[in-house]
């Protein structure tokens, strides 16, 4: 029996009909295990609640764990978590899952480096600045020379192995390292990144970092014209570049056969798709335990701390998601996906 192709199949013949209350089960997930962090980062609100997930929500994972494509660890710091190893051993056992951890590299020790070049898995590293003054002032207790140490040693160790390990990074942009976006696909080159993934400072936080809350045009434009050079330079370069920023459009004519992007009209009708299929697919388990079908939606639709994990899935407030997209009125979705300004691959299927 193939549980994870079966519960594929399934999902997809759900969304084919258009049901509210699914049968399947979750095809990926999204999973704060903790908050604990050897950093502290200037723009992240995470380390603001302190959250470790209950073992019993952790094993309610396991149990799913065969009936899907994909899972994404994250704090926090997952490697400064004692029981993390024993987790992401145990998760290998389930050969069709492509686990995805995310770190800010400060502890990939020799063991570290060793599991993972061993293993079908994405390494995620964020890392918002590219010298050490810039570095070590977004990420507070973060060392540079230790995060370069580690990637040239993790890089050694997978080509010696022609290692599986896909390498991402990630990236928030923020105010002190929007002008270098170019180049920090000419650092993922160097070392080797995969995929390079560039996201905004999210949440509205009004700190001074934040260049997308006060309407600073000149910047975004400014912005938007790196981000072209950035697209440029990692096409020729074969690394797979993606961003969620919102960057300034080109506006279409009004005759255009394009479609617009206001919520009255999000194309579902006109291209017969569904803006999102994230509420049949996903569930992201936020610090506290709040429970959101991706993690850019801005309603939570309940909380491991009051039900569990299956009890969510078809539960009202998920009903209720699934109902207004399938309607064509997804008021109840981030406006950053309303507005194409989120990649349709974060968005599911």
């Amino acid at each position: 029996m193939n549980k994870v192709k079966d519960n594929l199949d399934l999902n997809v013949q759900e969304i084919k009909d258009k049901k509210v209350i699914l049968k399947s089960y979750p095809q990926r997930m999204i999973v704060t295990l903790s908050t604990k962090c050897n950093s502290r980062c200037i723009m992240c609100e995470v380390v603001k609640t302190q959250w470790d997930i209950p073992d019993r929500v952790v094993d309610e994972i396991k149990f799913l764990l065969p009936y899907m494509k994909s899972i994404n660890w994250q704090g926090g710091e997952v490697l400064v978590l004692d029981y993390f190893e024993k987790l992401f051993l145990e998760s290998l056992n389930n050969k069709q899952l492509k686990q995805t951890i995310v770190t800010n590299g400060m502890l990939l020790n020799d063991r570290w480096i060793d599991l993972l070049t061993e293993s079908n898995v994405e390494l995620t590293v964020s890392i918002d600045g590219l010298d050490k003054e810039i570095y070590e002032k977004i990420r507070c207790g973060s060392k540079f020379d230790v995060l370069m140490k580690n990637l040239k040693k993790l890089n050694e160790i997978r080509k010696k192995k022609n290692s599986k390990l896909v390498l991402k990074m990630h990236t928030v942009v923020m105010r002190s390292n929007y002008k270098e976006v170019e180049n920090f696909i000419e650092f993922a080159k160097r070392y080797d990144f995969d995929v390079v993934y560039m996201m905004p400072i999210y949440g509205g936080q009004d700190i001074p970092e934040n260049i997308y809350i006060n309407d600073e045009k000149n910047i975004l434009k400014d912005l938007t014209k790196k981000i072209e050079q950035a697209v440029y330079k990692s096409t020729e370069y074969g690394i797979n570049f993606f961003h969620s920023l919102p960057i300034i459009k080109e506006e279409k004519p009004k005759d255009s056969d394009e479609c617009t992007e206001t919520a009255e009209n999000i194309c579902i009708e006109k291209k017969d798709r569904m803006l999102c299929f994230l509420p049949w697919q996903q569930l992201n388990i936020d610090p506290g335990g709040e429970v959101r079908p991706g993690c850019l939606c801005k309603t939570n639709i309940g909380s491991v701390m009051d039900s569990s994990i299956l009890d969510i899935w078809n539960n009202s407030k998920m009903q209720e998601y699934r109902c207004k997209i399938l309607l064509g009125n997804p008021d109840i979705c981030s406006v950053d996906c309303i507005k194409g300004n989120v990649p349709e691959n974060m968005r599911g299927i």
